[in-house]
């Protein structure tokens, strides 16, 4: 099946706002699933996520997958938390009744590099295994996961069913990665997808849906040709919170047909 999700970034940004504008908007333009954007203190505590599960079966809403904060660490004293972090975050999203957690790396070249996301990898995939949740990689411009040779080299040393390419479309064009390159290379490993819009090549700026240059319906119609089973969600990447119906009406109308297609 394909289902579209709506992220939790889209209607809140980045500020603690307990995901209020999202879980508002969302079931009045249709959209069924949610994926949470985890990243204050307070949002992957158990009463939160608790409280998160109640809110969204009230709305109509099926949590989809937990989004945490990146892969890294700033020495070995720091392993340990970054392990732990991406535990809680499976367990956390095992109480959302969800199967997915999703995060990026570090800054090029910070908090331990490419071996520090294969370092945590190492000792989080056996968990995620026995739990039976997927861990989706995220690119993103200028980060320790951004090209198709950062993700060979974690797939070769973590070679998981468990651990796929979250595809971030907005931020491989803001890479100047070839998405269809991208698809064809990890058509099998291709676990999650993120759609956003960017601005222009080589640019990690980004933009409302129909107004970049990310070609999102081709790169998804790619990738379900290849097979894929799983879920779009929607991140719309503005600051500018202020039409959020009309803006996350856009990519819902662009994209929830998807939902419909079968192989």
């Amino acid at each position: 099946m394909i289902g579209l999700a709506l992220s939790t970034v889209s209607g809140d940004g980045f500020i603690d706002n307990h995901f209020s504008n999202t879980l508002e908007v969302a079931p009045k333009i249709g959209y069924k699933y949610i994926e949470f954007n985890c990243w204050h203190a307070s949002d992957l505590t158990p009463r939160t996520i608790k409280n998160l599960r109640r809110r969204s079966a009230d709305l109509g809403l099926t949590p989809i997958s937990v989004y945490g904060s990146s892969f890294g660490f700033s020495g070995w004293s720091d392993v340990g938390k970054d392990v732990g972090h991406k535990i809680r975050m499976i367990e956390a999203a095992l109480e959302l009744g969800c199967h997915r957690v999703v995060a990026t790396g570090a800054g090029r070249g910070q908090m331990g590099g490419l071996p520090g996301v294969i370092k945590t990898l190492e000792q989080v995939t056996p968990f995620a295994e026995e739990c039976g949740v997927v861990i989706c990689l995220e690119n993103h411009a200028n980060n320790n996961l951004e090209f198709i040779e950062d993700y060979d080299e974690v797939f070769k040393a973590i070679p998981s069913p468990n651990v796929g390419l979250c595809v971030d479309t907005g931020h491989f064009d803001a890479s100047r990665v070839n998405l269809d390159d991208v698809v064809d290379h990890f058509r099998a490993k291709i676990n999650h997808i993120h759609v956003k819009e960017a601005a222009a090549l080589g640019v990690p700026k980004f933009v409302r849906f129909g107004e970049g240059v990310t070609a999102n319906n081709r790169v998804i119609e790619r990738t379900i040709g290849y097979g894929f089973q799983g879920f779009i969600a929607v991140e719309l990447a503005i600051e500018d919170k202020s039409n959020l119906l009309n803006d996350l009406r856009k990519p819902y109308e662009m994209f929830s047909r998807y939902e419909t297609w079968r192989l």
